[in-house]
């Protein structure tokens, strides 16, 4: 081990068996403590190789977390997460200097047009991704720089629905605009709750429209799953033109999709309203009907009565209602 000076920085060189290491300090006596620590490590045979750190960056470390679980993760939300992380310049950070303050840098800038939640899984999938790189890739990351960060807290559970006022302004919306198919997307994600990438990547060789069932392969979970058609639903995709790709619906970006939904929603006056939330009004729609909680976990994929509960939102009238009716 030998130590000199470059410039203003000090500089410990280690040898070991025909390995070199190297790293520069501010302070003669860090660098002295660095080599006497490294000197030991490679004698005991507990040093990590920090090269990994230095020479991958995390836009390389999130390709190989998406390459080896990209079949879980099939959504293109999923997708979309890691192109807006590899956008920023936390995406072009070395894994080395990746920290608190840079990720706080990222939080704090992300909030400024994206939602806690959003923000929350941002955060969560770096924290997964470096994770994964210390248990099965060998990157020898001390600890997981994410943890040092306060996440966004969690928003309360939205419990949105449409009023029927609400639906019949939105349809009228929707048929004004000039955006093809967007009310029959909207009537669709009412009438089997599905999420919208479920939606948007459902195809017709999918759909029994005789037997009246659907085959949801693009799920949240990953894990396929039947769901059921009503009248409606088989109307509507039977009136739908063929695409070329198969899909029902001929939407190539989800970012612009979002964009002209919200111009139909705030079009149609309706405040306060997200996507997402037609699926906590079919789902509270299907329960006044007196759908079974089982029956409703099935067709909208809830693993959980719990969060059934969250999406049937029944008014007070309703219950009202059925108790003067005896029911």
């Amino acid at each position: 081990m030998y130590i000199r000076k470059h410039g203003k920085k000090w500089q410990c060189h280690v040898r070991f068996k025909g390995m070199r290491i190297a790293e520069s300090f501010t302070l003669r006596s860090s660098a002295v403590k660095w080599g006497n620590k490294t000197m030991t490590q490679l004698e005991e045979g507990s040093f990590k190789n920090r090269d990994k750190l230095f020479s991958m960056k995390l836009r390389d470390l999130l390709k190989l977390y998406v390459d080896r679980y990209k079949s879980k993760y099939r959504s293109n939300s999923f997708e979309y997460a890691i192109r807006v992380i590899n956008r920023t310049n936390i995406g072009a950070c070395h894994l080395a200097h990746l920290d608190g303050v840079r990720l706080s840098n990222f939080r704090d800038l992300m909030l400024q047009t994206r939602s806690t939640s959003t923000v929350r899984k941002y955060l969560l999938l770096i924290s997964r991704a470096i994770n994964i790189g210390t248990k099965e890739l060998g990157i020898p990351f001390d600890h997981n720089p994410v943890t040092m960060v306060s996440l966004p807290t969690e928003p309360a559970h939205r419990d949105r629905v449409l009023s029927d006022h609400e639906t019949f302004n939105l349809y009228e919306s929707c048929d004004a605009s000039n955006l093809f198919s967007m009310r029959s997307i909207v009537e669709l994600a009412i009438e089997t709750l599905c999420r919208r990438g479920e939606l948007l990547n459902l195809s017709y060789k999918d759909c029994d429209l005789t037997s009246g069932e659907a085959l949801v392969r693009e799920t949240k979970s990953g894990k396929p799953r039947k769901i059921g058609l009503s009248t409606r639903a088989i109307e509507i995709i039977k009136n739908l033109p063929r695409t070329v790709d198969g899909k029902l619906f001929n939407v190539k970006s989800v970012s612009s999709f979002e964009k002209q939904f919200s111009s139909v929603v705030r079009k149609a006056g309706i405040l306060d309203f997200h996507f997402h939330d037609l699926r906590h009004t079919g789902a509270t729609l299907l329960a006044m009907k007196g759908w079974t909680t089982i029956e409703l976990m099935q067709q909208g994929g809830w693993n959980s009565a719990e969060m059934v509960a969250r999406y049937a939102n029944i008014g007070a009238k309703h219950l009202a209602k059925r108790l003067r009716a005896g029911k």
